[in-house]
């Protein structure tokens, strides 16, 4: 039985009536609507429907829930200074602490306006830095604060050691860029090492030269 009175007409059919009674028991449901819109209370589970109510640019399905949840707290003022390289420094901070926000008016020669280069410094063994995927995301998260305007190139600096240069194409973000730092290292006993036909040095699968000498 319903508390109040039907309002629906004589002639309602069995399932309308059926739905005003399942409606009837709606406000039985516990809705904590105070804490929906409150990224510290509101239920994990529905954590990611308020990031996108509150235009969250970056989430991971994998950060802790604190990391979530500062995202969101975070989500009005991020969309305030979305746009300017603040916003941009901020998404480079979250990735690593050698990335770099170079300007077109801050490199020399200076750039073309409205461009701006990401630059970010590799080890000679590599790691994580280095992989296609870490380079994928910052492109990603980059491209959605940047201002609408800029464009921008993703620049890996690789150091080179040996007796021949060796010229390396960098990841890059709005064109093909190439870039190579060389150093002319003769403390190695480049003689002593195994070699290709070409002269370059092997390396054993640690990394380390493969030595000929006793």
């Amino acid at each position: 039985m319903l508390d109040t009175p039907s309002l629906l007409p004589p002639n309602a059919t069995a399932f309308e009536r059926a739905v005003e009674r399942a409606l009837s028991r709606v406000t039985a449901i516990d809705t904590p609507v105070s804490t929906l819109m409150d990224p510290a209370t509101i239920d994990a589970a529905v954590l990611p429907f308020l990031a996108w109510h509150l235009s969250v640019d970056r989430w991971e399905t994998d950060w802790t829930d604190a990391a979530k949840r500062a995202a969101v707290a975070d989500a009005i003022a991020e969309q305030r200074r979305k746009g300017t390289p603040a916003s941009v420094d901020r998404v480079l901070a979250d990735f690593d602490d050698l990335l770099q926000l170079v300007e077109w008016h801050e490199t020399t020669p200076r750039g073309r306006p409205h461009t701006f280069e990401i630059r970010l410094p590799l080890g000679a063994d590599g790691g994580p830095r280095s992989r296609a995927a870490f380079a994928d995301a910052i492109i990603r998260d980059v491209a959605r604060v940047k201002p609408a305007r800029s464009q921008g190139t993703l620049v890996q600096l690789i150091p080179v050691a040996g007796r021949a240069g060796i010229q390396s194409v960098a990841r890059v973000l709005g064109e093909t860029r190439l870039g190579m730092t060389y150093t002319d290292d003769r403390s190695q006993p480049w003689d002593a090492l195994l070699q290709t036909e070409n002269g370059e040095p092997i390396q054993s699968a640690d990394g380390t030269y493969l030595d000929t000498r006793p």
